[in-house]
């Protein structure tokens, strides 16, 4: 079992693309493994296997259905191919963080400011006068913000889900301040 990357962690990027070269490494070491056993219909012989594990491999590929007649079946190998694609996918969203210019919010007159915390890798919603009421706390939350109070700020995780929950918090308080004090 692979030990768990964080997007938080320092060396995420490095780790994930060693991760990448290990997983494509293993994923053409089954090819191979397959192709062998369809032209010999054995794994004796194999690179550096001795006569016994490949004996054993035989043993447990005839004891198998008859459509996974290799080391690896079908799925196995698409399970693999899956992995690889998974942190791929992963770095590239790692790069395209590292490499974003910070987002700026307008608050003006809204009575809180918005902060992107890199060292922390979270978005903050940092008010004024520290507390807010019900109505906007459950907003907050409903946006998955969460308050730390060793920051004394609304927070989440610093991704571009985060973003959208702020700009729609802060057009949803744009939107309360527009409306006149009859209608509240």
């Amino acid at each position: 079992m692979s030990k768990i990357i964080r997007s938080t962690d320092d060396n995420a990027l490095e780790a994930l693309k060693e991760r990448f070269e290990r997983q494509k490494a293993e994923h053409e070491e089954m090819k191979k493994q397959n192709a062998y056993f369809r032209k010999n219909c054995t794994m004796v012989g194999y690179a550096d296997w001795s006569e016994d594990e490949a004996k054993l491999l035989d043993e447990k590929i005839q004891k198998r259905y008859s459509w996974e007649k290799q080391p690896y079946p079908a799925w196995a190998l698409q399970n693999s191919k899956q992995e690889m694609r998974r942190t791929e996918q992963r770095i590239k969203q790692l790069e395209a963080e590292k490499n974003r210019e910070e987002t700026t919010y307008d608050t003006k007159d809204l009575g809180f400011e918005v902060v992107e915390n890199q060292e922390l890798k979270r978005l903050q919603i940092i008010f004024d006068g520290g507390s807010v009421d019900n109505a906007t706390y459950q907003t907050l939350r409903h946006n998955g913000f969460v308050f730390s109070r060793t920051n004394q700020a609304f927070q989440r995780q610093l991704n571009e889900n985060a973003r959208w929950a702020a700009n729609c918090f802060i057009k949803d308080q744009r939107a309360l301040q527009s409306k006149p004090e009859a209608e509240m």
